[in-house]
């Protein structure tokens, strides 16, 4: 299942993680993944589809999306020799950036916003400010360049309040109905499939109640997603698990058949497969 990957970044220490226009020039087919720290990821160049929390967005040079800690999520980059993917993306503890956000109660409440979930989008089309949030991102290169480790937080933090200072300009009084955009219908599926991903999966029960073919279904979800139907739902099926093996005592097996996997044999399998450990030894890395 090469759409699969569980990305385990390691901070090293740092409260955040930050890599500057990083240039993709070869296909790849990009993955289900989550990561420890909340993410924000600037796009200068590239055009695909960023599906996050059952929604798709469209990927264009000046989005901005955001994913929370653990929040299941895929880049998917249409790549060719005259359309390339650059990316600027900050990982980082949400705690420790909220943290120098006292003298800015306006920016923080936009933050907190996002934070739970609240925020209409997690895509932001930030186009018309891209001049702008260039600039801010090239002074941030600079000034973790220069600065010293004990300086590299606030580095982060003001960058994270000159972010938000875009979004909330972006978002104020914006007009919600021009805001939405048509439901796709890979985004039903992704809704259906959280409904039911605990039971056994029947692609013929999906497609009944979405009305359309079974196969239809399945070529329009990787049109539109660019991974399969069941690479999503075994994605989500082991975040689950993930979830569940660090919140509660129950045995693997009862943890495989809660997320609708009760051959023991193929989740442990399929865990590791997508983890790279066992389910037993991810735990006693808890």
């Amino acid at each position: 299942m090469k759409d699969l990957f569980y990305k385990s970044l390691n901070p090293h220490g740092k409260p955040f993680l930050w890599s500057h226009r990083t240039l993709t020039q070869q296909p790849f087919d990009g993955y289900y993944h989550w990561h420890w720290g909340f993410e924000m990821l600037l796009v200068h160049r590239g055009s695909g589809v960023v599906i996050v929390n059952q929604k798709t967005y469209e990927l264009r040079p000046g989005m901005l999306f955001y994913f929370l800690p653990y929040q299941l999520h895929k880049v998917y980059a249409e790549i060719d020799e005259d359309n390339p993917y650059e990316r600027s993306v900050i990982h980082f503890d949400p705690a420790y950036m909220e943290s120098y956000m006292g003298p800015f109660p306006t920016l923080k409440d936009v933050f907190t916003r996002m934070r739970k979930g609240f925020m209409f989008e997690q895509g932001l089309d930030l186009a018309a400010m891209q001049p702008e949030t260039e600039s801010v991102a090239a002074a941030f290169q600079s000034g973790v360049q220069e600065a010293g480790v004990s300086g590299e937080g606030e580095h982060a933090a003001l960058f994270l309040l000159q972010l938000l200072s875009v979004i909330q300009r972006e978002t104020m009084g914006a007009n919600q109905e021009r805001r939405m955009k048509p439901i796709r219908q890979s985004e039903q599926i992704m809704a259906w499939i959280e409904r039911h991903y605990r039971e056994p999966f029947q692609l013929d029960k999906l497609a009944g109640e979405l009305h359309m073919s079974g196969s239809y279904l399945s070529r329009l979800f990787r049109q539109e997603t660019g991974s399969s139907i069941t690479g999503y739902l075994a994605a989500r099926r082991i975040q689950q698990a993930c979830s569940l093996l660090q919140s509660s005592n129950q045995s693997v097996e009862r943890i495989g058949e809660q997320v609708g996997l009760p051959n023991a044999s193929y989740f442990i399998q399929l865990f590791k497969r997508i983890m790279g450990i066992s389910p037993h030894q991810y735990r006693l890395k808890l």
